[in-house]
């Protein structure tokens, strides 16, 4: 095993399937927490405005006492592939990328680019995840390489709750995307995600095929397919389906060169 790599960093934002919904009570071993050699910044953390990363991933820096799919890549980042690995996060439940679809619990936010058109700077969650990013870097005296990207959203942009948002999905996500690429300045930093299940009520076709759209014209976007997805309530992965997820990405950023390390057997999972 290498040891003297560099750390391994990665960004993550979406909507409540990667902010975590799954309770710590299912939290499946061997995953335990605090989770080690994990470096971790998000907006639920103490001083993340001023760049803290905690030394390790604990309850208190969840959400709500809740995780999602994202925590299980990073633990097989650190426990098994035995990265020394930093996240810079943000993420809140109920969010769309247009301004016309949902808004978050704490107030009418949005991933969109187009920041002029909320009602204030400080409802745009891409600024608070820019805010996030700018803060660590500027906190790391050695400075930070990003590798890669986790995202998962997509339910607030369905056709049920505004028609406009799923139909312009695939170029204000595409938008995201850039945005988010020009944070760390990569233009070509690889961007982990996956499909709404088709089990949830809030799947809606246009918003998924626009995501699908973006995976086919950028080698750069790979999109784990989780339409059969199984779920804890009428929306969210369960604790089956969040495993799944987290090992797919992690095989996924082993097929792409993003980390050097054995490839789990998770069964047949389909990288668009």
């Amino acid at each position: 095993m290498e040891t003297n790599r560099k750390p391994l960093t990665i960004i993550s934002a979406g909507q409540s399937n990667i902010d975590g919904r799954v309770p710590i009570a299912e939290l499946p071993k061997p995953l335990s927490l605090p989770l080690t050699n994990c470096h971790y910044c998000s907006n639920y953390t103490p001083n993340h405005e001023a760049g803290v990363f905690q030394d390790s991933i604990k309850v208190s820096d969840l959400s709500d006492n809740r995780w999602g799919f994202d925590l299980v890549t990073h633990y097989c980042l650190t426990q098994l592939a035995h990265y020394d690995l930093y996240v810079m996060k943000c993420t809140e439940g109920g969010t769309s990328v247009a301004v016309t679809g949902e808004g978050g619990h704490q107030g009418y936010n949005h991933w969109t680019t187009e920041i002029d058109r909320l009602k204030s700077p400080s409802n745009s969650l891409l600024l608070q995840f820019k805010q996030i990013l700018d803060a660590c870097m500027k906190n790391q005296e050695q400075g930070l390489d990003v590798d890669a990207m986790l995202w998962h959203q997509g339910e607030g942009d369905r056709a049920s709750f505004s028609e406009e948002a799923a139909y312009h999905y695939y170029e204000n996500l595409k938008a995201v995307f850039k945005a988010c690429r020009g944070f760390v300045n990569k233009p070509d930093l690889p961007i982990f995600c996956g499909t709404v299940s088709h089990n949830s009520e809030q799947y809606d076709a246009k918003v998924e095929a626009g995501l699908l759209k973006i995976a086919k014209e950028d080698a750069n976007v790979h999109v784990i397919d989780m339409q059969k997805g199984t779920l804890l309530d009428q929306f969210h992965f369960d604790p089956k389906s969040s495993v799944y997820f987290g090992r797919a990405i992690y095989n996924a950023m082993i097929d792409t060169h993003v980390i050097d390390a054995e490839k789990l057997d998770i069964g047949g999972y389909r990288v668009y």
